[in-house]
């Protein structure tokens, strides 16, 4: 269980991470990708608070909080309850007019024509792992909900394990993972953490468990 404590600091941790990355990105569409769409989280959360939708940040946005130091991240990735998604996409399309909207059954990306690149993505609960989200994850000022550490590691796991995904990403996904481990390791539940993986997929709980103890070990861990 999460001390109240630990849980205002991650808060703080995690808003202060997540200014500084988007930032960061602004900062690198302004200079390099001039006529590119100006997408924060923080817009996005927005959008979605105010159609009373509440949304999990996922992906380096929502992980920024447990690595040694924040990084930058193209996209902005949400998750939201199989009710919600009909009224997310609504929201956001509203919000955001002039982006591209791509559905596909695990996620609807919406696109910025300037630059052809995925700025925001609604991910929809299809996997078994992704359908707990919800019961894993820390509030965050009533706007929106970050996932707890172990399913932030979870969620980790599943990227690079995607058969669908390409090697370069799954390949920032492992730098991730072990920055996330190494910068936290005393605070992983390791039980917990295993039975999350195993909803990956079955076997994958023994699996993380081997990238934990090959990290722990100095060892390079397996994709």
């Amino acid at each position: 269980m999460i001390r109240p404590a630990h849980t205002t600091d991650l808060v703080r941790r995690h808003l202060a991470a997540l200014h500084i990355s988007s930032e960061l990105t602004l900062y690198f569409r302004r200079k390099y990708e001039r006529g590119a769409a100006m997408i924060t989280p923080e817009d996005v959360i927005s959008a979605l608070h105010e159609a009373g939708v509440n949304c999990v940040l996922m992906g380096t946005y929502g992980l920024n909080c447990y690595r040694s130091e924040p990084r930058a991240t193209q996209d902005v990735d949400v998750l939201v309850t199989k009710r919600d998604v009909r009224k997310s996409v609504r929201a956001l399309s509203e919000a955001y007019p002039d982006l591209e909207v791509n559905d596909t059954p695990a996620v609807t990306r919406f696109i910025d024509p300037t630059t052809g690149k995925p700025v925001i993505d609604l991910m929809k609960p299809t996997q078994p792992v992704y359908q707990i989200v919800f019961r894993h994850s820390i509030s965050v000022g009533g706007t929106h909900r970050i996932p707890d550490l172990e399913m932030a590691l979870a969620s980790k796991f599943a990227a690079m394990v995607s058969p669908n995904r390409e090697q370069d990403k799954k390949l920032i996904d492992a730098g991730d993972f072990v920055n996330v481990i190494k910068h936290n390791r005393d605070d992983i539940d390791l039980e917990k953490l295993k039975r999350l993986g195993e909803k990956v997929y079955p076997g994958g709980g023994e699996e993380i468990m081997q990238m934990v103890d090959d990290i722990d070990a100095g060892r390079q861990i397996k994709l």
